[in-house]
């Protein structure tokens, strides 16, 4: 399975990538052009900056610490 990942601080804005409620739609323009990917889960690992393997799922994975904890939501390409 071939995951893209975009990992943010949350300290810099980007602590809402850990917690993307299910079904909001992302729009990603990059190298290959737009993308747009929906969200279909997300979880909550203990800890700031675990080992995240096993951890990345999806066409894109969203990660960002969460308080104590590193958050990744998920999403499947549309």
């Amino acid at each position: 399975m071939r995951t893209a990942v975009v990992v943010g601080h949350d300290y810099r804005g980007f602590q809402q990538f850990a917690t993307l409620p299910v079904g909001t739609v992302v729009t990603v323009t990059g190298p290959r052009g737009t993308l747009r990917y929906r969200g279909y889960a997300h979880c909550l690992n203990p800890g700031r900056g675990t080992p995240a393997h096993g951890l990345y799922w999806g066409d894109l994975t969203l990660q960002s610490c969460v308080g104590p904890d590193t958050g990744f939501s998920y999403l499947s390409r549309i």
